[in-house]
């Protein structure tokens, strides 16, 4: 597949817990910042896409469907809504899935939280594309995505490893380019002539070194 090219690919993501009351199409159904950004994501980057649902399948995000309260494990959340919340009957769903799998003829990119990708990992193929530690995080590593022109460059930062603080926006200055204000993967794709080492700027930001490439978050640092 050639860099940026969506054609040949699929998306997958999975449903989450919080849902409407009524009867939706499945793109609708889903209340979740994290589900949005994903979904906002896949929309940019592929021309196919799937929800993988507890209680449905793999299904369309076109497909109407009524609400439903599954759990694949009795966590916190499950006793919490123990009258409500029913377990996923796993072997049953596996089967739904692999059947649905079989009419899928492309290569598939599983945009899937933990629970769901250890369930189905060993029965399908395609690439994992890791999640955020939690719902925040997955939403701030999908609109960072989301800015990327390709696919693959996309995929290479959702694929990277969350940093352990979050970096703020400053301003960075350098002697032969304009004062920019931003974050350093900002500044990493606003001039890529400079081939600058991403996690070298990110180290420029935290104040780790003083410089890189001439780049600095101190005026008049050489």
């Amino acid at each position: 597949m050639e860099s940026g090219d969506i054609k040949n690919s699929i998306a997958i993501t999975n449903c989450v817990n919080k849902k409407r009351s009524h009867a939706t199409k499945a793109r609708d159904l889903y209340v979740s910042m994290a589900f949005n950004a994903k979904v906002n994501f896949i929309e940019k980057h592929y021309s196919e896409w799937y929800i993988l649902s507890a209680k449905y399948g793999i299904i369309s995000p076109d497909e109407v469907i009524e609400p439903y309260n599954l759990s694949f494990k009795r966590d916190r959340r499950f006793l919490q809504n123990a009258q409500t919340q029913q377990l996923v009957d796993i072997d049953a769903w596996i089967s739904l899935v692999k059947t649905q799998i079989n009419d899928l003829n492309s290569d598939i990119h599983w945009h899937l939280g933990g629970e769901y990708w250890s369930n189905i990992k060993n029965i399908v193929s395609g690439i994992q594309i890791k999640q955020g530690k939690n719902h925040s995080d997955t939403t701030r590593k999908y609109k960072l995505a989301i800015q990327c022109d390709t696919l693959d460059e996309a995929i290479s930062v959702l694929q990277q490893s969350t940093p352990p603080n979050p970096e703020t926006p400053q301003s960075f200055y350098h002697n032969n380019y304009p004062t920019f204000s931003g974050t350093s993967y900002q500044l990493w794709k606003l001039y890529p002539e400079q081939k600058l080492d991403q996690a070298c700027l990110r180290k420029v930001a935290f104040g780790k070194v003083k410089q890189h490439k001439g780049w600095t978050i101190k005026k008049g640092v050489e």
